[in-house]
């Protein structure tokens, strides 16, 4: 499972060291003149680059300011945007994007989409409608609302970590997960998740900015990983002298990535 972990700008000279592949957020391109500068360093050197749609950032983009975007970065997988726990919109949205935008697009850029829903149910359904679509990249996201309704007597944190589980473990068991198409882990509540999947080699990639956040607060993971997520936004540290913490954000990546294995 090739891992990747968006960083403060002061620390994204570690990129290439500490991720497999690089992951986009698209409206800190235009803020950051650096932030855009080592996407498209990235892109020369023939890193693997996936571009986010900004949901779960909280930014809405317009369809042109999006490709825009792509056409500067050519990413290697764009995610269409998509609608919190709403099936039809996220359907209506990779239908839109599949029909009007495909073909036009950097040559090397392929399209996921991801998997939204109110129930486990709504969420097999777009699994099964995006396949049907035509998507060869799907995204399963870290925090549905299917998730905390399955196991309402959990906190959130592990409610949507033993969800995302469960739902893969549904689609395994039913046989309609598709092992030939590129899957994507989007985010994490708990990185222990993590080691639940680890197995799948179906199971393509994972994002998280968690170890960094994590270590900036001077928190270590623990074997077992940790039982809390902090609220704060990768953004957030771009400000931030982390030198102090960069033995806790090291030691975070490293665990991490024995969780996947």
């Amino acid at each position: 499972m090739k891992v990747s972990h968006e960083l403060p700008i002061d620390l994204m000279h570690y990129s290439y060291e500490w991720n497999d592949y690089d992951y986009c957020l698209p409206h800190l391109i235009d803020k950051y003149d650096r932030y855009r500068l080592f996407f498209q360093k990235s892109r020369l050197d023939g890193r693997f680059i996936i571009m986010d749609n900004g949901l779960f950032e909280g930014v809405t983009h317009t369809t042109e300011d999006l490709l825009d975007k792509i056409n500067l970065i050519h990413p290697n997988i764009f995610i269409v945007p998509d609608a919190w726990n709403d099936s039809i919109t996220t359907i209506r949205n990779a239908k839109h994007w599949m029909i009007n935008y495909k073909n036009n697009l950097p040559e090397n850029t392929n399209l996921m989409a991801v998997c939204q829903g109110k129930d486990m149910g709504e969420l097999i359904i777009t699994y099964q409608t995006l396949v049907d679509l035509g998507y060869k990249h799907i995204a399963f996201n870290h925090s549905s609302i299917a998730y905390i309704d399955k196991y309402p007597n959990h906190s959130s944190l592990l409610a949507q970590m033993y969800g995302r589980i469960e739902l893969i473990r549904i689609l395994l068991e039913k046989g309609i997960v598709r092992k030939g198409l590129y899957h994507h882990l989007l985010g994490c509540s708990l990185p222990q998740e993590i080691m639940a999947h680890s197995e799948f080699e179906w199971i393509n990639s994972v994002d998280t900015s968690n170890p960094i956040i994590v270590g900036s607060e001077g928190v270590r993971y623990g074997d077992n990983g940790i039982e809390y997520k902090p609220k704060t936004k990768i953004e957030e540290l771009f400000e931030v002298d982390l030198t102090e913490r960069l033995e806790d954000i090291k030691f975070n990546i490293n665990k991490f990535k024995q969780y996947t294995k």
